[in-house]
Parts: structure tokens; C-alpha cells; sequence
């Protein structure tokens, strides 16, 4: 390994501290010439900030990308359950769209960008925040914010870890090792990685391998009473639903429910509009077009005879996902609107159809995919194809049991590290 000529781990963090401010901002406006900076929020890279630190005890919470914070928002909650005057700051260390956490989080909170290893960055930060605690849920390893927040007394926890990788770390040996010790306690995200985190020299009673942090959403919600009877209409008719379809995406929707019925007579669609108000004037021209429709919001029920339901009334996509097996995500296919998140419908066992305008939910998407739970189909052919493939009820409940294995696995990951923070913060109060 190459390394610097004399340079020691306590020289590499004594080099971080003297590159002075000035070096900072230079590093801020090359980054944001080049586009990788806000230009708003730049002062956050050099530590400062003008939101105020709020009272009570503070939960720090580092996350590197839209991967890695798949699991906080789940986190939080729990841990708000069991303590509802904590205080949450989130870091983020790359610059990427906030809407990805605003769109997940509690708006009391406070996210914002890491300072900058280089000046005096992290001491400012540190400073104002003066965080009881930091679960660190990024990959990249941040030498000087983690060896600064050592210093500082402030309890480091590593979540969903993987063996660290970063750039550059060959010109100084050794130092993911000493970065490594920094951390109070390690759960790694599976066997693999926990074995590669020992022999970087984790010791065994600071590590677990309990899986990443658990991800999803609390189960919308039904009427159980309204579910049963629905169920019971239905029947054994084959179901699938096309949950907030748009404009765009109707039309391709209900040609693919046209071609899958050649294969399966007594299939019935499920259509959710994106605009509710839409219900009515949707029914009106499928009529036409002479199919059999029934309309939510008209007290029609989907009998027997009918072939397209518009379930137009609004919230209650948690009652038509628990009744079916195979649900489209709108707003994918056509790229307009917005993509909704996919645990919805895999929390309550329906597996996932979705197009390749994920939004947001990108990450989820991809998850649920890799673990066999969604399927991306892109155009018509391949909806028809994914519907038809889904009508068997062993290819569709294997889907769905895919679905509920994402959505439930890290509940002990997210046990244990609310265990070791609500342990820190009963301590400090004490």
C-alpha cells in the first residue's frame, strides 16, 4: 500500500484542522461551479447555519444517500414513540434533492448538508448542535467529522454497514481501522459484511449482523367491515389494480385489462384515478367505449358482470391493495404526476407493477425489485406480459410473500439501535 512519506493518522486529521476557512471556500465554490453545491445552502459546508438548536435532547442521524436513508424515517418514528421530546437532525453528505427526505420526515426535522472535513467546518457544527448522540448511516466513512464528534464525547453508533470505501484512503494507512474504533457499537447489514468489518478490526462484541434498519410505512388504512363485504362480491374473480393512474396512463391501462381478458374472462381492473373528481367522466367514456363499469362513487359494487371498478372516492387505497394481488403504481408509466411510494401496496401483500418514472421512490423501488417483490414494465406490451405472468397464484404469491419479507425484515435492526440510543439518552438524564 502507497502511502504519504511520514504522514500518521494523527498528522492526517492535524492537516484537516489547518486547512484554514479559506481553504474551505474554495473547496465550496469549485463544488458549486461545477453544480455539485447549493447555492443557498452552501454556508452549511463550512458549519454554519441559522436554524436554532432545538431544546431537549438531540438525535443525530448521518445518512450519505437516498439508500441509506430508506430506514430513518421509520427509525424516527419509533423512536419518537417511545420518547416524544426528541429532538432529530439529519446530514446529509452528498448534495441531492431535499423532496427525498420532505417527502418522508416530520416537518419539526431539521435536515441539512454536512460541514466539510477541511477548517473549522465540523467544530462550528458541533458547536451549535452540541448533538446527544450520532447513529451514522453512511458507507463513506468522513474522517474528521467522525474523529472531531469522538472527541467531543458524543456517542458514535454505525447502522446498516457495509466494509467502507472511500477514495483516496491509500495514502494513509490504517485508516478506516481507526475510524472504525470510533464507533461505540457496529450493526452490520449481513453476515458478509460483518466478517469484512472484523477483520478491518471491529471487535466482536461491537458488532451484529442484524440487516438494514427496517423500511416501509405504517399499513394505510380500511374499513375491515367494508374490506369483508368486498371481498365477498368478488369472490374468486382475478383482480388487479391501477392505483392513481393518470390521464396518460389510463388509456394504456385499460388496453393491456383488454388484452388480459382473452386469457382470463372474469379479470376485473381496479382503477383509482389520480384526480378522484375524474371518476365520472372516466365511467362515461369506458361505457361508451362498451365496457362494463361500475363506479365507487355512484354506490355501484363490482359485481359480477363488471369489468372495469373506478374506485373513485378518496383514501382508500389501503382497502383496494389488501384486495388486490397485483397493483400498478400510477404516475410511473407516462412520467406525469407523482410516483407514490411502493411499500403502500407491498406492506399489505400486493405485488408491485411500476414504469420507469420512479420520482422519489427510486430506491424503493429498486429494493423491492431485487428482492422479487415489484416488477418495472416500460411500455404496453410488457404490462400486458407482467399482468398475465401474475395471474398464476403461485407466481403472485410469491411476489407478495417477497413484498411482506422487505417490508418486515430490519425490525430487529431498528430494535437494537433504538435500544442503543435510548440507552445514551437515559444515562445523559441521568
Amino acid at each position: 500500500m502507497v502511502s504519504l512519506p511520514g504522514l500518521t493518522l494523527a498528522g492526517y486529521f492535524a492537516l484537516q484542522k489547518l486547512r484554514g476557512r479559506a481553504w474551505a471556500e474554495r473547496q465550496l465554490a469549485h463544488e458549486t461551479a461545477a453544480g455539485r453545491e447549493s447555492v443557498e445552502r452552501g454556508a452549511e459546508r463550512l458549519g454554519a447555519t441559522s436554524t436554532p438548536r432545538p431544546d431537549g435532547p438531540l438525535v443525530w442521524l448521518h445518512v450519505g444517500s437516498e439508500a441509506e436513508a430508506l430506514g430513518i424515517p421509520e427509525l424516527i418514528d419509533r423512536l419518537r414513540e417511545e420518547n416524544g421530546d426528541l429532538a432529530m437532525l439529519i446530514t446529509t453528505a452528498r448534495h441531492g434533492p431535499d423532496e427525498l427526505l420532505a417527502a418522508r420526515l416530520p416537518r419539526d426535522v431539521v435536515v441539512q448538508y454536512a460541514p466539510y472535513g477541511t477548517g473549522p467546518g465540523v467544530a462550528a457544527f458541533l458547536a451549535h448542535w452540541r448533538p446527544d448522540v450520532c447513529v451514522w448511516a453512511d458507507n463513506r466513512l468522513e474522517p474528521a467529522l467522525i474523529e472531531e464528534t469522538h472527541r467531543a464525547g458524543i456517542p458514535l453508533f454505525l447502522i446498516d454497514a457495509r466494509v467502507p470505501e472511500r477514495p483516496g484512503w491509500r495514502w494513509v494507512p490504517g485508516l478506516r481501522r481507526a475510524l472504525l474504533r470510533r464507533f461505540a457499537h457496529v450493526l452490520a447489514g449481513d453476515e458478509r459484511s460483518a466478517e469484512g468489518l472484523k477483520a478491518l478490526g471491529v471487535a466482536q462484541q461491537r458488532i451484529e449482523a442484524l440487516g438494514f434498519l427496517q423500511e416501509g410505512t405504517a399499513p394505510l388504512p380500511c374499513s375491515q367491515a367494508e374490506r369483508d363485504t368486498l371481498a365477498e362480491i368478488i369472490a374468486a374473480r382475478p383482480v388487479w389494480l391501477a392505483a392513481g393512474a393518470t390521464s396518460g396512463e389510463v388509456v394504456m391501462v385499460v388496453e393491456a385489462h383488454r388484452q388480459a381478458t382473452r386469457h382470463s374472462h372474469r379479470l376485473l381492473l381496479v382503477l383509482v384515478p389520480e384526480r378522484a373528481d375524474d371518476g365520472p367522466a372516466l365511467a362515461d367514456t369506458l361505457e361508451a367505449e362498451g365496457w362494463v363499469v361500475g363506479l365507487r362513487s355512484r354506490d355501484d359494487e363490482p359485481e359480477a358482470d363488471v369489468e372495469v371498478f373506478i374506485a373513485d372516492l378518496p383514501d382508500e387505497l389501503g382497502l383496494w391493495y389488501r384486495l388486490s394481488p397485483i397493483s400498478l403504481i400510477g404516475g410511473t408509466l407516462a412520467g406525469e404526476g407523482q410516483a407514490r411510494n411502493p411499500f403502500e401496496a407491498a406492506a399489505l401483500g400486493s405485488a408491485v407493477l411500476f414504469g420507469p418514472h420512479m420520482g422519489l421512490w427510486r430506491e424503493s423501488y429498486e429494493r423491492l425489485r431485487e428482492a422479487g417483490a415489484a416488477r418495472m414494465v416500460s411500455d404496453l406490451p410488457s404490462l400486458v406480459h407482467a399482468v398475465e405472468f401474475l395471474l398464476s397464484p403461485d407466481k403472485v404469491a410469491s411476489m407478495a410473500a417477497a413484498a411482506w419479507e422487505v417490508t418486515t425484515s430490519g425490525a430487529e435492526a431498528t430494535d437494537r439501535i433504538m435500544q442503543l440510543v435510548l440507552t445514551v439518552l437515559d444515562e445523559k438524564s441521568v
